[in-house]
């Protein structure tokens, strides 16, 4: 797997893989390429465009979610203070006044006049302040190319395929359409994730997460078996059983058709030595085996074990 683009962290993590049911995607970072950019800025307040894009730049600092390299062009606003919400946004303060950006829930808390959301399709974040809504900021993301292609081979191999989202915005239940995926959930929060997750498994299902962001390190940690993509942070690789080192979705279902085929190999070389077993002990010891050929026989058939193993490298 490693010779393959893949970082196992245990033989454990390819058992789970190799019987698992659903098969559990976050959108931003990971079916999409995560690298956003702005597309448009709905003013709402007396802030002018440069203003609000360097109030999000200076928050969007302290926060390692993708939305943040969409600012890291834009020269930032001084902040006295600024704290990561995780799932939900960043808050900060200057000298007069105290600032959010993120979720409508999560601005809204602050700044119950927020606007609707805007309704085109880009992903879009909101920025008030503590008197006043001052902006909606929609980012453009792209699709990853190869994640049609992974969620169709997932589903042949008869996987049910979700997608779990964070994003409020109608580009959830859009990409699962186009994407053609079994069930999406948008809006979540990382505890809403894993308590579906949870539901999942008490329900008999054998979950595997895909995700990349701090939000994902819960889910990915509480699902049977999980996969942290490239560009993934930190809290994420260390919760995920593999890492996908090049970004490239199509590792993922590489990686389940290792872990199918090792079980498979595995039975059939606990096959061959309960077979082996069963038919050279009685002989041995009843005598009929001479001791130099029981040790003889023994070696071949750990060779031939070793031998068929070695077939996972093709």
């Amino acid at each position: 797997l490693r010779r393959r683009g893949v970082l196992a962290r245990g033989e454990n993590a390819l058992e789970s893989l190799a019987q698992c049911t659903h098969l559990v995607f976050d959108k931003t970072g990971t079916l999409t390429t995560g690298t956003l950019r702005v597309h448009s800025v709905r003013l709402l307040g007396e802030l002018d465009r440069e203003q609000v894009l360097t109030l999000c730049s200076a928050l969007q600092q302290h926060s390692s979610h993708p939305i943040a390299s969409a600012f890291d062009d834009v020269l930032p606003a001084a902040l006295d203070s600024a704290e990561l919400h995780v799932g939900a946004g960043v808050a900060g303060r200057d000298s007069r006044f105290r600032y959010r950006m993120g979720s409508a829930a999560f601005c809204s808390e602050m700044t119950p006049g927020l606007a609707q959301q805007p309704t085109e399709d880009l992903v879009w974040v909101a920025l008030v302040r503590e008197d006043a809504p001052l902006a909606w900021i929609g980012l453009q993301d792209t699709t990853r190319p190869e994640a049609r292609e992974i969620v169709g081979h997932a589903q042949a191999c008869g996987l049910q395929v979700e997608l779990l989202t964070g994003d409020h915005s109608p580009r959830g239940p859009a990409l699962a359409r186009t994407l053609g995926m079994d069930a999406e959930r948008h809006g979540q929060t990382p505890e809403d994730k894993l308590r579906h997750v949870h539901a999942l498994q008490d329900a008999g299902a054998v979950v595997c997460m895909v995700g990349d962001g701090v939000n994902d390190g819960p889910v990915l940690g509480g699902a049977d078996t999980s996969f942290a993509v490239a560009g993934s942070s930190d809290l994420a690789r260390s919760q995920a059983d593999f890492v996908v080192l090049d970004g490239n979705l199509g590792r993922i279902e590489e990686t389940l058709r290792v872990a199918r085929r090792c079980r498979v190999i595995i039975r059939q070389n606990f096959a061959w030595a309960l077979l082996y077993n069963i038919s050279a002990i009685p002989l041995a010891a009843a005598g009929f085996v001479p001791p130099w050929v029981a040790a003889l026989g023994m070696s071949l058939s750990s060779l031939l074990v070793v031998g068929n193993s070695l077939r996972l490298r093709r």
